[in-house]
């Protein structure tokens, strides 16, 4: 008998410690590990606040746009448009690289003379972001913008 004991109490050990080490939270959280991205699809509507004094620049009521997940890569398209007089109108299109870790979505983009850097941080249904203006590293705008129900219009 004792012998089987002796067999059986590290056996007994080792489960113990990979439960226990089972339910120890890890620094990644689960939703990152396990988001492939397809939480982003949909229209996506709120606020781009301009920031400093920028005499071109107007606070607007805007729409994004995903239409699918981020590819192998990581990168989404998004569709913008601004809203006016209640209707939208495109200002532009751009690829993003999504980082399931960060929730994150970066694009650094050219356009005539400007090279800018859109950052957005997604959390559940809502995503705040940046423009700034390179090289100089100024800060444009501040968006904020929440994902609509799929049977809301976009242009609300």
């Amino acid at each position: 008998m004792k012998r089987r004991e002796s067999k059986i109490a590290p056996v007994i050990v080792l489960i113990l410690i990979f439960g226990a080490v089972s339910v120890i939270p890890g620094s990644t959280p689960a939703n990152a590990i396990t988001d492939d991205g397809s939480s982003l699809v949909g229209n996506w509507t709120g606020d781009s606040i301009c920031v400093g004094s920028r005499p071109a620049c107007h606070d607007e009521r805007v729409s994004y746009r995903i239409a699918k997940a981020p590819d192998a890569s990581g990168n989404v398209t998004i569709t913008a448009d601004k809203i006016v007089n209640g209707k939208p109108e495109l200002m532009g299109v751009l690829d993003f690289k999504f980082d399931s870790e960060k929730q994150t979505l970066v694009c650094d983009f050219t356009r005539g003379n400007t090279h800018g850097l859109w950052e957005f941080t997604v959390e559940g249904n809502a995503m705040e972001g940046t423009l700034i203006v390179l090289p100089d590293k100024t800060l444009v705008r501040r968006v904020k913008v929440k994902k609509e129900a799929p049977n809301q219009p976009a242009h609300i």
